[in-house]
């Protein structure tokens, strides 16, 4: 634009245009033994996705919340894999996905907001309390701008929602696809 001073001189102003929003990933990740078939490709695709996308925290969980983030970006995979096995607590054991979620939305739900995307990868195979689930889902849906869940046993044809944990989940979830594979 410009702006006329008072002596005739034209003087140009330099605007900045307001920065894109860009949006911010949050990745939770389901290493129960249910889901240990799987466990290790996506913990892989989530190490690559962190190399790109720069805006981005991990957590794992089974029977407790873990947060990955920092391992996943200093180390080569297969040893951060081996580390993460080792030290996260719960690593193929069994499934508490409402107390898992519970923690998250107490001690990280601060990282949520309307520029967030939540992808959720679990089989929804839950052990734990379905009402915190459904209550952590519930808040982290409000705050997020997506949830999306990817359930490796979607890319079945005859896979359908029914244990209860994915039934008391499913209300707050915008997207659900299969995650059984690299094309999915």
């Amino acid at each position: 634009q410009r702006l006329r001073i008072e002596r005739g001189e034209l003087l140009e102003l330099a605007y900045r245009k307001p920065k894109k929003n860009r949006l911010k990933l949050v990745v939770l990740c389901d290493v129960s033994k249910s889901m240990d078939l799987y466990s290790s490709f996506l913990i892989q695709f989530i190490y690559a996705f962190q190399s790109v996308y720069r805006r981005i925290e991990t957590f794992v969980f089974s029977t407790s919340l873990h947060r990955i983030s920092a391992e996943l970006k200093q180390q080569h995979f297969q040893t951060a894999l081996q580390e993460l096995s080792d030290k996260v607590v719960g690593w193929s054991g069994g499934t508490q996905i409402g107390q898992s979620l519970a923690s998250f939305v107490q001690d990280y739900s601060r990282l949520l907001d309307k520029q967030t995307i939540v992808l959720i990868l679990s089989d929804g195979w839950d052990t734990g309390d379905t009402d915190a689930l459904a209550d952590s889902m519930a808040l982290i849906h409000q705050k997020a701008r997506k949830v999306i869940w990817m359930n490796p046993l979607a890319g079945n044809p005859q896979y359908e929602p029914t244990v209860q944990g994915r039934q008391a989940a499913m209300p707050y979830v915008d997207i659900f696809a299969p995650a059984h594979n690299a094309e999915s």
